[in-house]
């Protein structure tokens, strides 16, 4: 049984919140947020992106039989969307860049890696919390 809050998969409700608190973040002007953060910018990009691919792999509904298959299918859209949101940061006054889109990409694969294992681990225990 999944777990679900008024019918919504908790995994779609994270996703989704997740998501809309990435793009407000990636396209705050980049003085205010910068000048606050003392982290690389990679470090912070691939740390977004590895909890973004996570959550998108646990969101796309699956059964044991095609996990691999929706597992890839949950890569292919957040490496999209990281080219994306690299292009729409240019509005906001903040710079495209091709580092940050790799590091988003490593991030992207360290999340399904994640995900490809724990699911794993928890199919094992006969836990049904990713399904």
């Amino acid at each position: 049984m999944r777990a679900s809050i008024r019918g919504l998969r908790v995994a779609v409700i994270a996703l989704a919140g997740y998501w809309v608190l990435l793009f407000i973040s990636t396209h705050i002007p980049a003085n205010a947020l910068m000048a606050k953060l003392h982290q690389s910018d990679k470090v912070l990009h691939c740390g977004a992106f590895t909890c973004l691919a996570f959550l998108i792999a646990w969101a796309v509904p699956t059964n044991t039989a095609r996990m691999m298959q929706n597992v890839w299918i949950a890569g292919v859209i957040a490496i999209l969307y990281a080219g994306a949101d690299e292009l729409l940061q240019i509005p906001v006054g903040r710079t495209a860049d091709w580092q940050d889109f790799w590091a988003d990409c490593l991030g992207v694969c360290i999340g399904l890696v994640c995900y490809t294992a724990i699911r794993a681990a928890l199919v094992k225990t006969d836990t049904h919390l990713l399904e």
